[in-house]
């Protein structure tokens, strides 16, 4: 809610909604309870997560130098927003969770309208479409991109008074009392400039298994140019490179209302863990006989090389997977997933494998029959030994997934 708007109100209670809405009004705030963001949700917490088990990959080891073709391209805000609008600078599909608040974005904005600089923008060149896929500043161009569409006003604690309130002009104002910049203000906006470096990779630092989508240097800079300076993590990286009909299908999956609850959230994982999760799974269940850790390594070539699946094969995972998540959650429960309150990977990977085991032979399932078997798996010496230590060693792996299907799948 609005500073405006509460003041003199420390209690809802104490406004009723017409009072409120009057107030608003006068403000030129339309009455919508924007300016206090949503509080932020805590991410499920995952244990044995595979990054943390497996460590940096031994041979992700960048080279010491790279050959980058770059070059500075100027471009005014109201040009940039209507390439955006049109998909020629195309966002990047992963959310890495868009942490700017309507603060934040309004700070931003007011930086553009007062003509303070502002950092500049990393854009890559796509060697196939020639569209520029954004590598670094993609809080200030959304941002840009939604003010300039109407998404919000300016507001927040530091923005001045002046310009607090205010849409970018009426063409995009939610209503006829709304307030919007005045001429100048939105001008120097639209016309003020932002500094873009365009990189154009260099086809010798292409990864020679994964192609021009993987090349070494963009990695760099996708790990390097952070502004919050914490690194992408891995499932990040992928859905920047790899998206495609696949990744929108791990989107899809991931609002799944079974998966939701047995993941824990209502909403997605900032760093998209429960994202990674389901791709894990898929790939197990495909390839689990090819693989070779490390496990980030294996599940970068799975997404590549599913990377534009087609709508039959997208069709039968998507069923198997909301299958066997709705029979998980209707049976052990999220319970069945944990350490204690603690989502564990490696007791995912084998409920989810002897669930699916289990559905082959046993169309009706027992919940009381599934909770015997889940106390067996974990009972198991050879399920035990290969989940004690280097639990992502090829052998240790597949005996643990083996033990999994074995003991659910027994007729």
């Amino acid at each position: 809610m609005s500073e405006t708007f509460t003041q003199g109100y420390n209690n809802k209670a104490d406004c009723n909604k017409a009072d409120c809405i009057e107030n608003a009004e006068q403000h030129g705030m339309d009455g919508e309870e924007q300016e206090e963001d949503p509080p932020k949700v805590k991410d499920t917490e995952v244990v044995d997560d595979p990054e943390e088990v497996d460590g940096p990959e031994e041979n992700s080891t960048p080279p010491n130098r790279y050959n980058v073709s770059s070059y500075g391209w100027d471009s005014d805000v109201e040009g940039l927003v209507k390439r955006l609008d049109r998909e020629d600078i195309c966002l990047p599909k992963f959310q890495r969770g868009f942490v700017w608040d309507r603060a934040d974005q309004s700070r931003f904005i007011e930086s553009l309208i007062l003509g303070l600089p502002v950092p500049n923008v990393f854009l890559a060149q796509d060697s196939k479409s020639n569209k520029l896929n954004i590598v670094d500043g993609q809080q200030r161009l959304k941002s840009l991109q939604a003010y300039l569409n109407g998404e919000f006003y300016l507001s927040g604690k530091y923005v001045q008074e002046e310009l607090k309130g205010r849409y970018f002009s009426r063409d995009v104002a939610r209503a006829k009392s709304s307030k919007v910049l005045e001429d100048r203000d939105a001008r120097a906006l639209s016309d003020a400039v932002l500094h873009a470096i365009v990189i154009k990779p260099d086809p010798v630092h292409d990864d020679p298994a994964r192609g021009h989508e993987y090349n070494q240097a963009i990695i760099q800079i996708f790990q390097r140019l952070n502004t919050s300076g914490t690194p992408l993590k891995a499932q990040e990286i992928r859905a920047s490179i790899f998206y495609g009909s696949f990744y929108d299908l791990l989107v899809e999956l991931n609002k799944d209302d079974a998966w939701r609850e047995l993941f824990g959230s209502s909403h997605s994982h900032s760093r998209l863990k429960d994202v990674e999760l389901i791709l894990r799974f898929i790939a197990l269940r495909e390839k689990s006989h090819s693989y070779r850790p490390p496990m980030p390594k294996f599940l970068d070539d799975f997404m590549e090389e599913h990377r534009n699946i087609d709508s039959g094969k997208a069709a039968r995972i998507e069923a198997n997977f909301k299958s066997i998540v709705d029979k998980v959650r209707s049976t052990i429960g999220k319970e069945g997933l944990r350490k204690g309150n603690l989502l564990s990977v490696l007791r995912f990977d084998a409920v989810m494998a002897g669930f699916d085991a289990y559905l082959q032979t046993h169309p009706e399932p027992s919940a009381q029959e599934l909770e015997e078997r889940l106390k067996m798996l974990e009972d198991d010496p050879d399920y035990k030994s290969s989940a004690e230590q280097w639990v992502n060693e090829a052998g240790r792996f597949r005996k643990r997934l083996e033990r999994a299907r074995e003991i659910f799948g027994a007729a």
